[in-house]
């Protein structure tokens, strides 16, 4: 999960700093460039917030696994000392 934030972090800066590379070095007017800027902002701005909504899905669904196993755990700690108890005593 680390790895995936970290990767898309490195995506989203590298491509952002080639894209006001780009823009900077085309030769545009100031209308132009600017429009090109707000542009890009808002579809920037876009794939973060699909980003953190898939992110907020993941990190939910990691700990709904983790709530099950801590039941699951739960309940087979408690049936453990009720098994133990119905089984006789074996001694050597």
């Amino acid at each position: 999960m680390k790895d995936l934030i970290k990767s898309t972090l490195l995506v989203a800066t590298g491509a952002a700093v080639g894209a006001a590379v780009a823009l900077l070095l085309t030769p545009k007017t100031g209308e132009q460039v600017r429009k090109q800027i707000k542009d890009l902002a808002e579809g920037a701005k876009g794939r973060a917030l699909e980003l953190a909504n898939s992110m907020q899905a993941q990190a939910q669904e990691c700990c709904e696994q983790v709530r099950q196993r801590l039941a699951e755990e739960a309940a087979a700690d408690e049936q453990a000392p009720a098994a133990a108890a119905t089984q006789p005593n074996k001694e050597a």
